[in-house]
């Protein structure tokens, strides 16, 4: 039997949910000019300048995202909570410049997952680095000397796709 999920889902078939992030593209919301989205898959990314955008490939098993949903059981308002954890083995000064800009600024973030897809966190109303980001020496030479960057966000609706040609073009801008 196939995972066919157009009559269902059913999750012993069709379990082939490959954790993790594979990279992301970082983006700086002031500086996307319009974003269309078709039965909840950005189909088109304008910036206002080209070759906009921070690109990073990233190690396996240390990354993640949720796109929590949620609902007011008062007003039956309902909405995403939006977080992203990004482990980075390294710490230069450039990277640190970097990560300073981010910090300024409200980011949506182009992430490709472990199975080569791609998701857009922030798309309408952005991400901003959180209280749980830092820069550690660790404290042994085993231990990692980089950032772990922390980001949350709310969003209205919920956690598109986007189109492998979009998300394409936006990783040659970036990289």
């Amino acid at each position: 039997m196939a995972c066919d999920l157009t009559s269902g889902f059913n999750d012993r078939l069709c379990a082939d949910g490959k954790g993790g992030i594979k990279s992301m593209v970082i983006l700086v919301l002031d500086e996307i000019d319009s974003i269309t989205v078709v039965a909840n898959e950005v189909t088109a990314l304008t910036q206002l300048l080209p070759n906009q955008g921070y690109y990073y490939q990233l190690r396996s098993n240390l990354s993640s995202y949720t796109s929590s949903p949620r609902r007011n059981e008062e007003n039956g308002t309902t909405w995403y909570d939006q977080t992203l954890n990004v482990v980075l083995n390294s710490d230069t000064k450039e990277l640190r410049a970097e990560i300073d800009l981010i910090l300024k600024n409200l980011c949506v973030m182009l992430i490709e997952k472990a199975d080569g897809t791609f998701v857009l966190l922030g798309m309408n109303d952005g991400l901003y680095m959180s209280d749980g980001s830092e820069n550690t020496s660790g404290v042994t030479r085993e231990d990692r000397n980089g950032h772990t960057l922390s980001f949350v966000g709310t969003e209205s609706l919920p956690l598109p796709d986007v189109a492998s040609i979009v998300a394409s073009v936006l990783i040659t801008d970036a990289a």
